[in-house]
């Protein structure tokens, strides 16, 4: 199972969670347990107390579905319900049936989900129940709560955190969605300068699957904005931007081989040519040292030209003027 199934599930968990409507209502306690085949573990169950509006524990709607679930052919005979389902998070669609069976002061049912997941297929079922506590609660309270703690900006320290969770605020009918400005003001501000936020906008966009695309909802120019956080490439950056960033990334290195070759020692005779080769990448440690032997070869064969030119100009001096 991959990482776009882990995190659907984790999406689908709030299917049986999200049982608060705006009405009055009262204290349940519910319980959902989730399957799912091929997990390299099982999925422990969940039990927390929510609000459920008054009658509610007899609509699927509220009992095992939220907005972003559509429940059809809904049928009741007796005390059992029956229904279709349609899920569908962030283009990631999940089609299956439920069953409910309702008591005086309890429910209990199951689910079964299939469809597909970051492009592998996806099989699913979740059984849940709920028992009646009581006590009169403020199913809307509630609503407002679980949006603030969903929409809790806090947590966002840089402009990478809020781009990493942009789905929250991007996908359709988001809870969050009030947040669309201030988020697109940070991509729009940051995203250029910034290498960590930069990356983060490839990364969501490019390598998460999602169908929701930061660039295009918050209307930024890519191709703009890739040559402004091009001429920030550096030593410590390099790993990150070199592959977006081809122009930048070759001058870098040539600059880089230049001040590692400028700082070499050449001889005087040399120099020139040794700083050529180096500059070109043909020089190894090998060629420096062949580089540096031929000219001693060549100073000390020249000598030895000389010292016998003068030991024979010498002798004809001494026999012109002894006469032998």
């Amino acid at each position: 199972m991959n990482k776009h199934s882990v995190a659907f599930l984790a999406l689908m968990s709030g299917v049986l969670s999200a049982a608060a409507h705006a009405a009055p209502g009262e204290y349940w306690e519910v319980t959902n347990k989730m399957e799912m085949p091929g997990m390299p573990f099982a999925m422990p169950a969940t039990t927390m107390k929510v609000c459920i509006p008054k009658g509610g524990e007899n609509d699927p709607q509220k009992t095992s579905g939220d907005k972003d679930c559509k429940m059809t052919d809904i049928k009741t005979v007796g005390n059992k319900t029956t229904w279709k389902a349609r899920c569908d998070r962030n283009g990631e669609v999940m089609t299956g049936s439920g069953e409910q069976t309702t008591s005086a002061n309890g429910y209990q049912g199951k689910m079964r989900f299939s469809g597909k997941s970051g492009g592998e297929d996806m099989n699913m079922s979740m059984a849940f129940s709920g028992k009646r506590l009581g006590g009169s609660c403020d199913s809307e309270e509630a609503v407002k709560k679980a949006k603030a703690q969903m929409c809790d900006k806090s947590r966002y320290i840089t402009t990478a955190d809020w781009i990493t969770n942009a789905d929250l605020i991007l996908r359709p009918n988001s809870a969050c969605a009030d947040q669309r400005s201030q988020l697109c003001d940070l991509v729009q501000r940051d995203t250029p300068k910034d290498v960590r936020s930069y990356e983060a906008l490839l990364m969501h966009d490019q390598q998460m699957g999602s169908n929701i695309s930061v660039a295009k909802e918050c209307k930024l120019d890519m191709k703009a904005t890739t040559k402004s956080i091009c001429k920030k490439l550096d030593a410590d950056n390099y790993g990150q931007l070199s592959a977006h960033c081809p122009a930048e990334a070759k001058a870098f290195r040539v600059a880089q081989r230049r001040r590692e070759c400028e700082g070499r020692s050449y001889t005087a005779e040399t120099r020139a040519a040794d700083l050529k080769k180096c500059l070109s990448g043909k020089a190894d440690s090998s060629d420096e040292d062949s580089s540096s032997e031929a000219p001693a070869k060549q100073s000390s064969k020249s000598s030895g030209s000389s010292t016998a030119s003068d030991a024979l100009e010498a002798a004809k001096k001494l026999k012109a003027r002894f006469g032998f």
